[in-house]
Order: C-alpha cells, then sequence, then structure tokens
C-alpha cells in the first residue's frame, strides 16, 4: 500500500494562544492562522484526499489556507443532525427547530432575567415578530451572540447556551462570515432544507486554477468538493433562490450592514480564551503523537 506524504510535519502538542480584543472576522483569521497547522495533523488525509480527486496541488500553500479555512469554520459550526440541542464537537452552538407546532423555542429563558423568550418582546430590527422566541435569528445576532460573556440562554432540554440556529440561521451566519473573508458563497435551500455552497479556485498540479464547488451542510456536518464548469458558475451566480424564502436567506446572509455590524463587533480577550480552550481540547484529542 502506498504511503502518503506528509506536507507539514507533526507536532508535539496543541499550544493555547492568547487574544486581545478583536473583531469577530479578526478572530476566526487569527483562530485558523494559530491552529491551521494542528488541523493538519490531523485531516491530512482528508486534505490529500480532495487534493488527488481533483487533481490539485497538495503543496500549495494557498490550496492548503482555503482548504482548512473552510475545513475549521465549519467544524465550528456545525452540528450533527436535525433535531433540538444537537451540537457539533467543538462549541456549543445547539440547533434548534422553529416555524413548527409547540415551537421548541418557546421553552428557552433568558438566564439573567429567567424569563421565556416568549414572553420577551423582540429586540430592535425584530419587531414585526410577536416575540424573541419568534425572530430569525439573522448572521450578526447569531455570531455576536456566541462572544457573549457567559451563557446568554437556558432550556430544560439543552443546558446552557449563548447562540444557537437551525440550518438556515447557521447557514446565514456561515456565508456571512466566509464572505467578509473574501470567499464567494450563497445559502442554497430546498426540501425544507438549506446548506451553503462556495466557489473556489485551487491551483492544479499541472499549474492552472480550476474552480471548485464546496458545499458545506452545517446542520448534518457535510464538506464535498466538486469541479464546476465556467458554464455551470454563470448559473450558479444568477441563481439566488427559487422562493421568497431562500432570497431573503441570501439577502440577509450578503447584507453589507449586517457584514459591517459585524466586522465592528469587537470581542473580549476572557470570551476567546474560552473558545480557543475548547478548540484546543478538541485537537488534542484527535491528535497523533
Amino acid at each position: 500500500m502506498k504511503t502518503i506524504k506528509r506536507i507539514l510535519p507533526k507536532i508535539p502538542a496543541t499550544k493555547v494562544y492568547e487574544y486581545a480584543p478583536m473583531s469577530i472576522p479578526d478572530f476566526f483569521t487569527t483562530l485558523i492562522n494559530n491552529h491551521q497547522q494542528d488541523y493538519f495533523h490531523f485531516a491530512e488525509a482528508d486534505y490529500l484526499a480532495v487534493c488527488k480527486q481533483l487533481d490539485l496541488d497538495e503543496t500549495d500553500k494557498e490550496n492548503i489556507d482555503k482548504y482548512f479555512s473552510i475545513k475549521m469554520l465549519h467544524d465550528l459550526f456545525t452540528s450533527q443532525s436535525a433535531s433540538d440541542c444537537a451540537v457539533g464537537e467543538i462549541w456549543n452552538i445547539p440547533y434548534y427547530w422553529h416555524w413548527i407546532p409547540n415551537n421548541p423555542r418557546h421553552e428557552i429563558y433568558l438566564k439573567e432575567s429567567k424569563k421565556l423568550l416568549k414572553n420577551t418582546p423582540p429586540s430592535k430590527g425584530f419587531k414585526k415578530y410577536q416575540s424573541y422566541a419568534d425572530i430569525d435569528r439573522t448572521p450578526y445576532l447569531f455570531l455576536s451572540e456566541l462572544f457573549e460573556p457567559s451563557p446568554k440562554y437556558y432550556s430544560e432540554i439543552c443546558g446552557d447556551f449563548s447562540t444557537f440556529g437551525w440550518c438556515s440561521e447557521r447557514e446565514m451566519a456561515f456565508i456571512s462570515l466566509l464572505s467578509i473573508l473574501d470567499y464567494k458563497g450563497k445559502v442554497k435551500a430546498e426540501g425544507g432544507h438549506s446548506w451553503s455552497e462556495l466557489i473556489v479556485p485551487f491551483q492544479e498540479a499541472a499549474g492552472a486554477y480550476q474552480q471548485v464547488l464546496v458545499r458545506v451542510d452545517n446542520t448534518f456536518d457535510g464538506l464535498e468538493f466538486t469541479p464546476i464548469s465556467k458554464p455551470e458558475i454563470k448559473i450558479w451566480e444568477q441563481e439566488m433562490g427559487n422562493s421568497k424564502t431562500t432570497r431573503w436567506y441570501n439577502e440577509k446572509a450578503l447584507s453589507k450592514r449586517e457584514q459591517q455590524k459585524i466586522r465592528q463587533h469587537i470581542v473580549s480577550s476572557e470570551v476567546m480564551a474560552i473558545l480557543e480552550k475548547k478548540l484546543v481540547a478538541y485537537l488534542n484529542e484527535r491528535s497523533f503523537f
């Protein structure tokens, strides 16, 4: 059996970094830069498999940066199923159903006031909704609450948590952040489910650039890389949703106003330290020594 060669060296342990106060996008960028090599430590085979499948240059630094930026952010955002309280393996961002009979969000409390969200008036910008429990969680709300100093919410079934969302809300926040980081993407929806798609140029082994369609499912923990042709890209770029709801998802995900608020939101060192330690614990569990 052919041995897969290593591109980056193995490292003995995962360093815990400290962070000065910075914006949300800067934190994610710094987090990725700090731990990309650690991530490669256990996810190298997946990366090399994609390079082999698409005939990409596995040693190209831009390829490595793009692949692991997308993978790391996906792993941070994803849950593992469409069930209440489902979370990923790194941060506690529960999946929560919405717009169904006996809406489970009506059983969420604001932890500090011990008041149910269904009895809490909607905040500024969400006045069309009956209560705070009923709002559709837009990208800035989803991301900013992730960085609360302590968990903002509580429910009997999920315990304490800072932010939450079902498929469309997770994907809107994901695409909004990736757009800020200069990736071309949008939210897709079909059959009652939403996911993200990105068009990303990767360097081929032969030297040219290949456009790659990256499908990211932050509900069911899915990540796929497939080639896409120029005619297909033109069609993809023109499709912003075949329903009013899907178009609204993309309006919010790509909203300059939402993205400006995300850029301007400063995160405290204390909160970043908590999230950093959770990522380090995940990396240490999966590293080979």
